[in-house]
């Protein structure tokens, strides 16, 4: 009889070895390794997600309709990214392409490369030339990362023997159906502050954060100016990409992190077994019943700990580490000046385009065909122009040496059109040269221009652009040619300069506010903001204030430190104050017309200089019609301040209202003095009465007042000339008497 034993001993090491074998020898011919057989698995994974991204969506600097290759233009580049708090298990891309019917199958072929790995080398066959046609490819999730780029290269022949690779018969269309599909789970992190402001900002995608915020119940004033601070905060890192802050009370989201508010006193159910705090702090946390998600715990004794450690948040100088950051030191951040948002040109100095850069090799091309490198800038949006003014650039340059026989050109761009051109010498690789930007007279232009002219935000382009000759053959004769790239570099130490401009403005005027948040953000940390918003506002109002915070500060690159929150009409800083108010609508709106948006206005600043309630209370029988608005006024508390008020009429209204501000190009249509929200778009009405600020000296304002009153102008030129004949009449009259 066999001992068990010895028959359980070995039958132990053979799945030992059968377990081992693969990591040390390598699989024969035919055969997969067992890592390439079995998925890895990850205990941190949680859930799993599809997302699917237009490929047009993820061409750098914008989205385009299609893309089209060619024989000197042959790689184009897709940049995606993937957020810390997820991984990708699989990645498919599903291209539609058209290749040029004078491609010569032999030889044709389209390479896909992801983060500079080869993923996949696929010909173009005889049944795809001159059609549309579609591929799907299975990429490598191993390879992805936070930022990744996804590359095609097209590279084509035509059936000549004296092939030329700048023939436009040469060419590949990728079309807009083009799809790039990610699979992704969750990954739940650990609680570690140093990753902040990961995992409740996406910096790392194109698209908008969202990130709720928890209340116990209806926040006090204080609680939503900590809030308020903090949304400016996200809104600053999220920059272009937009941000959004659904409010929840005393529960949290389905899914995702989020922001909690607690004080000893008044906290949400859910953090009941929370430790009393001893001053202000910040804790991450996981998030109740939730396998990835985090809840980042604002906590303090009171209201006023929640701002100190919410300003703690907001400046440069806390380095957390751990579960929980404590603020040894409450202080309060010095009050910025008027025009230094960090986003803003400095209009009284002179601009390195280091300071304007926004990471290394930006201003940096290279390739057989360069597009132009762009520069984004923003100007204050009241910025006025009066005669004389230094607009200009010191460009300093570097760029490959043209063949010889041949030339480059230098070109400069201003928001697309070209402003200036320069031919380069031959025999140098480096210059600089001199640019006068095109200026432009009255108020800058927060619209899109309609020529080379500087706007509120303007983009700077240069490129330099070779001739190339590259002489033809025939069979008999036939010439190869080798093309040789070209690189071009736009030196940091280049300068941009704009002085002698004025600050200038006419209000009410919404297109300034919707675009730049002017006035409240010439004032960058809102210092000369009071918002006001009722006590018992809905969470959709709450909502909409927060989105407001965070659209301005991703406009001046600033947080609002020093914004004024209020529910209280009888608050003395709304009269010392630009007044921004979240509110329901003041009167019925039956009708979207003319007159009922002057009635609105009217009615908004009657309630405000009366301090009635009727503005934050809902009145009986109030429905949800879907329609909300933006009005604007002056101040009726102060003379030259503005007031900016979002209404809005239920859950609907305020949604489509949210919605518009969360996207950075949304309201972009809106203009005049009154804005109406709703199903059919945004409509404008430029109702009330005028009013100016700034600092405009006097004989130009004099000359802004009786431009457009050519009675006024016929009348003082009359009265000139009658006050200058008098006044030769009477030294006539001298002289005469004093020859005689």
């Amino acid at each position: 009889m066999k001992n068990p034993t010895l028959i359980g001993t070995a039958a132990a090491c053979l799945m030992a070895a059968a377990f081992a074998a693969p990591a040390w020898s390598a699989p024969s011919d035919g055969m997969k390794s067992v890592s390439q057989l079995q998925p890895v698995w990850r205990t941190d994974v949680t859930g799993s997600r599809t997302e699917v991204v237009p490929l047009m969506k993820l061409v750098p600097g914008g989205s385009a309709a299609a893309v089209k290759l060619t024989g000197l233009s042959r790689v184009q580049a897709f940049d995606f990214g993937v957020r810390r708090d997820e991984v990708v298990s699989e990645a498919t891309l599903d291209l539609s392409f058209t290749p040029s019917p004078a491609l010569a199958p032999s030889g044709s072929q389209i390479n896909f490369y992801l983060n500079g790995r080869l993923q996949r080398s696929v010909p173009i066959s005889a049944s795809m030339v001159g059609k549309p046609s579609q591929l799907t490819l299975k990429l490598s999730p191993k390879v992805i990362e936070s930022v990744n780029q996804l590359t095609v290269e097209f590279i084509g022949h035509t059936p000549s023997v004296c092939e030329n690779p700048a023939d436009a018969a040469i060419w590949l269309d990728i079309a807009a159906e083009s799809r790039l599909t990610l699979v992704k789970q969750r990954v739940r992190l650990a609680n570690d502050l140093a990753a902040f402001p990961a995992p409740f900002v996406d910096t790392a995608s194109n698209e908008p954060s969202v990130l709720p915020m928890v209340f116990t119940s209806a926040p006090t004033s204080m609680e939503k100016q900590a809030a308020a601070v903090l949304a400016s905060i996200v809104g600053r890192m999220s920059d272009w990409r937009g941000a959004d802050f659904p409010v929840f009370y005393n529960g949290t989201p389905a899914e995702g992190h989020f922001v909690v508010f607690a004080t000893n006193e008044r906290r949400p159910d859910f953090l009941h077994d929370l430790p009393k705090a001893d001053g202000p702090m910040v804790t991450i946390a996981d998030a109740p019943a939730s396998l990835s998600g985090k809840m980042l715990v604002i906590q303090g004794r009171n209201d006023e700990d929640l701002l100190a450690a919410v300003r703690a948040l907001g400046t440069d100088r806390p380095v957390m580490v751990g579960e929980t950051f404590r603020v040894k030191k409450a202080e309060v951040p010095p009050v910025r000046e008027a025009y230094d948002a960090p986003r803003w040109i400095n209009t009284d100095a002179e601009i390195p385009f280091s300071k304007l850069m926004q990471y290394p090799g930006q201003l940096s091309a290279r390739g057989h065909v360069m597009a132009p490198v762009q520069l984004p800038v923003k100007f204050a949006p009241d910025l006025f122009m009066v005669g004389d003014a230094e607009l200009g650039m010191q460009i300093r340059y570097r760029y490959a040496k043209p063949m010889p026989e041949e030339t480059a050109q230098l070109r400069t761009f201003v928001n697309g059109y070209l402003a200036d051109s320069d031919t380069l010498a031959g025999r140098d690789g480096r210059g600089s040269r001199t640019v006068q930007l095109p200026a432009f007279y009255g108020a800058i232009s927060v619209d899109d221009p309609m020529g080379a002219t500087l706007t509120h935000s303007t983009s700077l382009g240069f490129s330099v652009s070779y001739e190339r000759t590259i002489q033809g053959g025939s069979q008999d004769n036939c010439r190869s040619v080798s093309l040789i790239g070209h690189q071009m570099e736009i030196e940091p130490t280049s300068t941009l300069t704009v002085k002698g401009l004025f600050h200038h403005a006419e209000l009410p005027n919404l297109k300034l506010f919707t675009r730049a948040g002017y006035p409240f953000t010439k004032y960058a940390d809102l210092s000369q903001t009071a918002v006001f918003i009722p006590q018992d506002a809905s969470r959709s109002e709450l909502t909409t204030m927060l989105n407001t915070m965070g659209r301005m500060s991703a406009m001046t690159g600033a947080p609002a430190m020093h914004v004024h929150v209020t529910g209280d009409m009888n608050d003395l800083e709304l009269a010392k104050r630009d007044i921004l108010a979240f509110a329901r609508f003041p009167a019925p709106v039956t009708d979207i017309d003319v007159e009922n948006a002057g009635r609105i206005q009217e009615k908004l600043v009657e309630a405000f200089r009366a301090k009635s309630p009727s503005v934050q209370k809902t009145a009986e029988g109030a429905y949800d019609n879907g329609i909300a608005a933006i009005v604007s006024a002056e101040s009726p508390l102060a003379g030259g301040r503005t007031l900016v008020a979002l209404l809005s009429e239920g859950a609907s209204g305020a949604a489509r209202l949210n919605a518009e501000l969360v996207n950075p190009a949304g309201l972009g249509s809106v203009t005049g003095s009154v804005a109406v929200v709703n199903a059919a778009g945004v409509t404008g009405f430029d109702v009330g009465e005028h009013y100016t600020v700034g600092n405009l000296p006097w004989y130009h304002k004099v000359w802004m007042t009786v431009i457009d009153r050519p009675g006024v102008l016929v009348a003082a030129a009359l009265l000139s000339a009658l006050f200058v004949g008098f006044g030769i009449f009477l030294f006539m009259r001298y002289w005469i008497r004093s020859r005689s």
